[in-house]
């Protein structure tokens, strides 16, 4: 069986050349025409997935984030967008999520994942609009973000993940994390809340609310609460280190 993983070890951290308008992300979504491609790759393009990140976030929101280490943006991207990323959230082969030691242990993580690389359409636009976001945050807060990974995450009835930071073990390879949401219709009893705690140790928990992102310092303290409903999500991560391709294990 075929496993993709993330770049679970640690590299060099290359801060001098982020990203940003003279130096783009190598990214390219798959373009193979193939007979089970979905629906919808007839018709997405990257604008329907283009992001006014200068609008989104203001400068009083960028305030909050070096304060408080977090903040919220509903309606990140348009409806045919979101459609997409829903439904290729729902074809996922999805695998057992890992820790970053390389053992799953259930009782701390509940979430079923599949890493976004070049065969993932929608994800790999969802990408490209998130490295425009890093783009901002390099330009406004000099975070030397290099490249960012995301993977799709469904979290079964009964599931959740317990208290843990992105960069563990002292590691801090990770700048900036993000949550973006995929089901609609979620009430407070749905469960599924992320609960995080701020710069001041203070708790917050924020709804699973579909086209949310959730945008926070990946040193912050996170979990998610238990899900009372099958719940679906990206998460994505913004990095400083050198970019190391996915690789695929048999």
């Amino acid at each position: 069986m075929t496993k993709i993983i993330s770049n679970l070890n640690v590299t060099k951290l290359v801060v001098n050349h982020p990203i940003g308008p003279d130096n783009p992300p190598q990214l390219a979504p798959y373009t193979d025409k193939t007979s089970d491609k979905l629906l919808t790759q007839d018709v997405l393009q990257m604008t329907n997935f283009a992001v006014n990140w200068a609008d989104k976030l203001t400068d009083r929101q960028l305030d909050k984030f070096v304060t408080d280490g977090w903040i919220v943006v509903d309606g990140v991207f348009d409806h045919l967008a979101l459609q997409a990323l829903q439904a290729e959230s729902g074809f996922v082969d999805y695998r057992d999520a890992e820790l970053t030691a390389g053992v799953r242990i259930s009782d701390i993580r509940g979430d079923r994942i599949r890493w976004i690389t070049k065969n993932f359409f929608a994800g790999y636009f969802y990408l490209q609009s998130i490295n425009a976001l890093a783009t901002l945050f390099n330009q406004s807060l000099f975070a030397g973000i290099r490249h960012s990974e995301a993977h799709y995450a469904c979290y079964p009835v009964g599931f959740g993940y317990k208290w843990h930071s992105d960069n563990p073990a002292g590691r801090n390879e990770r700048v900036i994390s993000a949550v973006f949401y995929l089901n609609d219709e979620w009430a407070a009893n749905d469960g599924g809340a992320l609960e995080i705690v701020d710069k001041h140790g203070i708790h917050h928990n924020v709804m699973p609310v579909a086209n949310r992102l959730v945008i926070f310092d990946s040193d912050l303290q996170h979990q998610v609460q238990i899900a009372h409903r099958q719940r679906y999500s990206i998460a994505t991560w913004m990095r400083r280190d050198g970019l190391v391709p996915f690789v695929e294990e048999g």
